[in-house]
């Protein structure tokens, strides 16, 4: 399926506002970027990239007066006088003297309207690439214009052309698949706090997406998993691995417990997608796998006319009671532990009968909420 002009222009516009959002503003100036020189503007166009001086030289150039008195005459001239390659793999910094001048400049009129123009024709170039590349999801056309506006063509190129390989081809790929691989990338993997934010902007844009194929997993815990979770809401945290981040390799602690938890970050497609706090004193702290969460308020996969006596499911902790209608519980367990279903009472307060297969103990009457 080809992508349209009109299109190209709809995605250019999407990835123009989230990458502005990621950069700066139109008077911002790195004095030096990853030791890269000066990155100036709201695109943080970079002096060794050869990105920086041809537009400071097109601002001086629609009104020379002015920028003579903003930039003093030392520095004028070297950005009026040189060539527009002379910053290329030079690593020119800025003083701090400098950086405060060419930040009034960059916040003229004509320097403003300078910006803008460029920015448009880069980000629109950025998309187009994308294009090249075979995508034609427009959300992962925005992801990939803000990986090569932060990586270069050759970051956004690598990382478009990896997750095809996985998918079956490029023009198969979708924003899930591309934000994965550019979490794998081992450049653009570094910046994991910014591909989130990117991630989660595009996701909530208008733009469309392709229907990725999806591996069915058989599973009982991968069945029951979340799909998505949103940041602020709680969930049962019911044993695994803590991890320092969403992408490491190994987990910092093993908690074999079961916590209520509030979700206070996300970095969907990663390793370890949720960032989990107990709210109970659990001390769960830290990025978990999905397989370790339950949502609270998914209770309507576990409804009595969908589960049969002989069943299996998870009870992943709670009070056990002596009778389906029991007011009070004779015990709390405080486990995860697979069950078979003994009896049910569809309209009991506690519906399922269940008993440890596991050697954990339960042998009783639960909770819907408390097994999946």
């Amino acid at each position: 399926m080809a992508v349209t002009t009109a299109q190209i222009k709809k995605v250019a516009s999407v990835a123009s506002g989230i990458i502005y959002s990621q950069e700066g503003n139109y008077g911002s100036v790195n004095r030096n970027d990853n030791s890269h020189g000066m990155s100036v503007g709201k695109c943080q166009w970079n002096a060794y990239w050869g990105r920086a001086l041809p537009l400071l030289q097109s601002i001086v150039k629609k009104d020379t007066e002015q920028a003579k008195k903003i930039l003093g005459e030392s520095l004028y001239n070297e950005i009026a006088g040189s060539s527009t390659d002379a910053w290329n793999k030079q690593e020119r910094a800025a003083t701090e003297e400098e950086a405060k001048a060419i930040s009034e400049l960059l916040k003229t009129p004509q320097g403003k309207e300078a910006q803008d123009d460029l920015a448009e024709k880069d980000i629109t170039a950025y998309v187009k690439n994308g294009v090249k590349s075979g995508l034609v999801s427009q959300k992962a056309l925005a992801y990939y214009a803000d990986l090569e506006n932060q990586g270069g063509s050759s970051a956004s190129k690598r990382i478009a052309t990896t997750a095809g390989n996985d998918a079956g081809g490029v023009e198969k790929v979708g924003l899930d698949k591309i934000h994965a691989y550019a979490l794998k990338d081992s450049v653009m993997g570094q910046y994991e706090s910014r591909r989130a934010k990117v991630y989660k902007a595009v996701k909530e844009s208008k733009l469309t997406d392709v229907q990725e194929e999806k591996k069915q997993d058989t599973t009982q815990t991968t069945q029951n998993a979340p799909k998505s979770l949103e940041i602020g809401i709680s969930v049962t945290f019911i044993g695994g691995g803590v991890f320092v981040s969403s992408m490491a390799k190994s987990a910092s602690k093993t908690k074999d417990t079961v916590s209520r938890c509030r979700v206070t970050a996300a970095n969907p497609g990663s390793k370890h997608p949720y960032h989990l706090i107990s709210q109970d004193g659990k001390g769960v702290y830290g990025w978990v796998d999905m397989e370790s969460i339950k949502e609270l308020a998914t209770t309507a996969d576990n409804d009595p006319k969908t589960v049969s006596c002989g069943d299996r499911l998870t009870f992943t902790g709670g009070p056990v009671y002596k009778s389906s209608t029991a007011k009070q519980a004779s015990t709390t367990k405080d486990v995860v532990s697979t069950c078979k279903v003994t009896a049910i009472n569809a309209k009991g307060a506690h519906p399922y009968h269940c008993i440890s297969q596991d050697g954990k103990g339960v042998y009783g009457w639960v909770d819907k909420e408390n097994v999946k």
